[in-house]
């Protein structure tokens, strides 16, 4: 089975972001984001603010949180700008109290049917006991994991879900254009890996490390997914 990688995303924590800095000319001046990149919707107010580009590309900041995400599954995770974007925003706002920062990804697999997504999750992680039937009815089955090696918390999930697959990946603006309609949405077993660093003081160095070090985690992600889910 190959895992459909949907979404590859960095979130920075710190004690106070300023959102109403953050606007397409601030990232495009500073050579933040790509000036190729075209923005579509963007807002600014003192409480949040966002940035979406036409690539699948979105910036988003609040008070404590700015989020970099990329859902172009072309592109992700190799081939993503995200890790930079988020170093060389660090880099532009130096003096901000940075704190904390987590480094996600959300795929998933594609089943037949809901009932057997539910089911291969059950059988793989659950042992056979009464709690797999009520009234001859299988529960709807999730798992979730964490770990915590060198500072860093691992959470990984496991569960089903309904996505309609026209719309993943697909280029921000142009899909809601051209869909008249929704797509049927297909069965999937939906898994998600947050890894997340704390720094214990205000340390831009360590929480730029961290971020440096995605393709480790991912790769550290993926092997865990390949013994799970059977090779093609």
């Amino acid at each position: 089975m190959k895992i459909e990688l949907t979404n590859f995303s960095i979130v920075v924590l710190a004690k106070a972001h300023n959102p109403t800095i953050l606007n397409p000319d601030f990232l495009r001046i500073n050579s933040i984001v790509d000036q190729s990149f075209t923005p579509f919707d963007v807002l600014c107010t003192t409480p949040a603010a966002h940035v979406f580009y036409k690539e699948s590309l979105s910036v988003v900041a609040e008070f404590e949180r700015i989020q970099f995400i990329d859902e172009d599954n072309v592109r992700i995770p190799y081939d993503s700008p995200i890790p930079y974007i988020a170093i060389k925003y660090m880099d532009v706002l130096p003096h901000v109290r940075y704190m904390a920062s987590g480094i996600n990804f959300v795929g998933h697999y594609t089943f037949p049917s809901k009932e057997i997504a539910s089911f291969f999750i059950s059988n793989s992680f659950i042992k056979n006991g009464p709690w797999n039937s009520i009234s001859g009815t299988r529960p709807d089955v999730g798992v979730k994991f964490s770990y915590s090696v060198n500072d860093v918390i691992c959470n990984i999930s496991i569960e089903t879900a309904e996505i309609a697959p026209g719309t993943i990946g697909a280029r921000r603006g142009e899909a809601d254009d051209e869909l008249e309609e929704l797509p049927p949405l297909s069965p999937v077993v939906l898994v998600k890996a947050n890894y997340h660093f704390s720094a214990k003081e205000v340390e831009n160095k360590r929480i730029k490390m961290f971020i440096a070090k995605w393709y480790n985690y991912f790769e550290e992600f993926h092997n865990f997914l390949e013994g799970v889910f059977p090779a093609d």
